[in-house]
């Protein structure tokens, strides 16, 4: 499909399979510590952000194509994975999204206890 994608046109896309929190878990366990800091980093803090101002629009999204986040959740496997399993979602094709839920407080202690 993204090759299909690409191939019409469409550019990269950053879907993939959906894999539980424990199989994405174990996926980023997998790597070298050097190889998955860089997600870690990101990861914490994406999402000690949103547990900090849940309703901050500017910390419930990120830009896959740009150069940091591509080096922390684009370029190390199960790192997309890992946040999709925790609630957030690639929109537009080229976004990391973290929708807004009917209770805040419960999302933000969800992404907080992710850390």
């Amino acid at each position: 499909a993204a090759a299909a994608a690409a191939a019409a046109g469409g550019g990269r896309t950053y879907e993939e399979e959906a894999l539980s929190v424990e199989d994405a878990t174990a996926k980023l366990a997998a790597l070298s510590d050097t190889r998955v800091r860089p997600a870690i980093d990101l990861m914490g803090k994406m999402m000690a952000n949103v547990s900090k101002a849940p309703a901050e629009p500017k910390y419930r999204r990120m830009r896959l194509s740009n150069k940091l986040v591509a080096e922390g959740l684009v370029h190390v496997p199960g790192a997309r994975q890992f946040l999709v399993a925790h609630g957030w979602r690639i929109v537009e094709r080229e976004f990391l999204e973290l929708p807004p839920s009917d209770d805040p407080a419960a999302q933000a202690a969800a992404q907080a206890a992710a850390q």
